[in-house]
């Protein structure tokens, strides 16, 4: 009875122990969607930049206090007194408020700030377009780890089973103790291979973990078809959409915060009016009971505050900076263009080899189980039916690239345009 309570129990505990294995299998196959979802949640350059956005909104929100109303109280105690004066004591206790009804630098700071806030939000859909770049790349260098896997593996029982075969013709005496020692190395060389293979693996999954930003390593599979892509650029609206981009939206802030430090250093020399009033109440007692108030109103007209001739020199250096924020804004906007149309040219090219090297992969494999049959039937050497198998396995393993190099070309494309996680 004993054995048997040991078995229902070993056999319940394997039961529950199945759900969560199959559970944790599952979760290492990421699909896409899944990848950019960790990345979002858990990438520390793009939090860091998700943090700056908030960082400035709240600066911004900070600034409208500059024409907000500014009230302070005080409660004061002094005891004086001196030679042939007795002493005494004074309680005072008083509020005062005083507000700016004309200050243009104030209100030109505000501005300022909320062109930062801006700013920093397309800083933030540039950083999420070059992750999602990178992320990308990841996961396609993962997929495609993934198949040099299964093609290796492929060649090297190919040539394990070709190694046996002449060893088999040898020992009959149909085949060269060369040739038997070359499909040994050949063997050895596939086995390799494959080794390395299964390195480059792990170092792609440690790659696409931590463009997610998660930490420790997991043997993480990307889910997906390894296909070829297709896009298709509108030449015709570019320039509209390059209007759009991160980048040129960020530069276009930049270029708004010279115009805005222009108006500034011109506001220097602007009077500023403020209204001020106070109420207050002075006695020997604490809570004294003579009051006293006051209201008034205080214009400030700055001459040379700063200097001669610091405020003509002052301006006359943002209006340097603001042409050359103009200028650098037409010099984004021009290589920004030629850039997307230079990688969408790469882009059509690659396909266009991917195209090629599917016609040639089975053209390639046709011709080898041809020289495998005429390498039976004595036509041809085996050295022969090497180079043609050789050459079967180089275009299956460049198509591999070539499919890889099409789709970060793409990728590439979606970058330059500001394409980020979240689009």
């Amino acid at each position: 009875m004993r054995k048997i309570t040991h078995f229902i129990m070993l056999v319940a505990a394997l039961q529950l122990a199945a759900p969560s294995a199959a559970q944790e299998a599952a979760n290492t196959e990421l699909t896409w969607g899944d990848c950019v979802r960790e990345a979002v949640a858990n990438n520390p350059d793009l939090r860091a930049k998700r943090l700056a956005v908030e960082q400035y909104n709240y600066a911004y929100k900070a600034g409208y206090n500059s024409y907000l109303p500014k009230v302070s109280a005080s409660h004061s105690f002094t005891r004086s007194g001196g030679d042939g004066v007795s002493a005494s004591n004074r309680w005072g206790l008083s509020v005062s408020a005083s507000e700016p009804l004309l200050d243009l630098q104030a209100a030109s700071s505000i501005r300022k700030a909320r062109i930062n806030y801006e700013k920093a939000e397309a800083d933030y859909r540039d950083a999420s377009a070059s992750l999602r770049q990178t992320l990308y790349n990841a996961f396609l260098s993962l997929q495609v780890a993934q198949e040099q896997v299964k093609v290796d593996a492929k060649v090297l029982k190919l040539r394990e089973e070709n190694a046996r075969l002449i060893n088999l013709k040898y020992e009959s005496g149909m085949e060269s103790r060369g040739n038997k020692m070359y499909a040994e190395a050949l063997a050895a060389s596939a086995r390799a291979s494959a080794q390395k293979s299964a390195r480059a693996l792990d170092v792609a999954r440690r790659e696409l973990l931590t463009a997610m930003g998660v930490s420790g390593y997991k043997a993480v599979t990307a889910k997906g078809d390894l296909a070829t892509p297709e896009y298709a650029l509108d030449t015709a609206g570019l320039k509209s959409a390059l209007e759009k981009v991160p980048q040129i939206v960020a530069q276009q802030k930049s270029l708004a915060s010279s115009q805005e430090s222009l108006l500034s250093a011109k506001y220097a020399s602007y009077p500023t009016l403020d209204a001020n009033q106070s109420v207050g109440w002075s006695g020997r007692s604490e809570l004294p009971s003579n009051n006293s108030w006051s209201m008034g109103l205080s214009l400030s007209i700055p001459l040379f505050s700063s200097g001669i001739t610091y405020n003509a020199n002052n301006t006359k250096a943002m209006k340097a900076a603001l042409k050359a924020a103009e200028e650098n804004l037409r010099s984004l906007k021009l290589s920004l263009e030629s850039q997307v149309l230079n990688a969408y040219d790469e882009f059509l090219n690659a396909r266009d080899t991917v195209a090629s090297g599917e016609t040639l992969v089975k053209a390639d494999e046709e011709r080898y189980k041809e020289s495998q049959i005429n390498y039976m039937a004595g036509a041809i050497s085996f050295i022969d039916l090497e180079t043609v198998e050789q050459t079967m396995v180089d275009a299956q393993q460049n198509q591999l690239q070539y499919v890889k190099n099409a789709n970060t070309r793409k990728t590439a494309i979606e970058n330059l345009l500001g394409k980020g996680l979240e689009d």
